[in-house]
């Protein structure tokens, strides 16, 4: 969830893709920020949910059926004199015009979209949404489940800042004291150090990578900390779910899925 919201009501957000899976990725993505989300899978339908809807942001792919992503942008800003902010997400950005890419309330994403680079984006479009009140708001209450114990250190070990960033965000806001690591060799040091009660561990990164963390761990400091491995490449890894207390997810990691894993594996409610 979002918090210091700037406005009324939660922000309204349009995800067009006629890929199924790609979808259903936008639905968790913007949901799990507290968001209002509709969606469509083909021009036509895009702008009439709009202009029942009236989102406040629409994430547009451009290879949609009846008549592409460009036709549902270009009547939105010619016809109907709507200047709604759009997010291309393709895998072809080079089909995009130029004078599109520069255009006021414009961004694009390459897929498959990282949720950082698309909440990155989100963030540039609705700064309001994200502007801090100018009254002090007091903290959230933490969950529950984190009432009257004692906060869970957690070390999330990644060599992409804006992963770091995007983990330590959502984590935090749950109630949990974030620690980050960028290499194998920082991440057993700042274990030994820290004594977390869960690591999410990335498998590509520099100074041995995930792996090799993974066997320092259990195998030389004898830890029985439960390791979440966040990874692009799961295949890699999936031997090591035969282990105690490890889980795989495949990137990108939504903060629903994300808050759920480190719940389910620190066994809170």
């Amino acid at each position: 969830m979002v918090t210091g919201l700037a406005r009324t009501g939660p922000v309204k957000i349009l995800a067009v893709e006629d890929n199924p899976a790609m979808l259903e990725f936008y639905v968790d993505f913007f949901t799990d920020m507290g968001f209002e989300v509709k969606t469509a899978e083909d021009a036509v339908t895009a702008l009439s949910v709009h202009q029942q809807f009236r989102a406040d942001l629409i994430v547009l792919d451009l290879g949609i059926p009846a008549g592409g992503g460009m036709l549902v942008f270009e009547t939105l800003r010619t016809k109907l004199k709507d200047t709604v902010p759009v997010i291309f997400s393709t895998g072809k950005p080079e089909l995009l015009p130029h004078s599109v890419k520069s255009l006021y309330n414009v961004a694009v994403v390459c897929k498959p979209t990282p949720p950082p680079a698309l909440l990155a984006e989100v963030r540039r479009l609705l700064p309001q949404v994200f502007e801090k009140p100018q009254t002090p708001v007091p903290p959230p209450p933490p969950p529950p489940e984190l009432v009257a114990r004692t906060v869970k250190k957690l070390l999330v070990v990644d060599d992409d800042p804006a992963i770091l960033s995007l983990y330590k965000e959502i984590l935090s806001k749950a109630g949990f004291d974030v620690h980050t690591a960028e290499d194998a060799i920082g991440a057993v040091t700042v274990f030994q150090d820290l004594k977390p009660a869960l690591v999410i561990l990335d498998v590509d990164m520099p100074a041995g990578g995930g792996r090799k963390v993974f066997e320092r761990l259990r195998l030389q400091l004898a830890s029985p900390a439960p390791i979440i491995f966040s990874t692009a490449s799961p295949a890699s890894v999936a031997d090591l779910e035969k282990n105690a207390s490890v889980l795989v997810l495949k990137k990108p990691v939504t903060p629903g899925i994300l808050l759920g894993a480190v719940k389910d594996m620190l066994k809170l409610s």
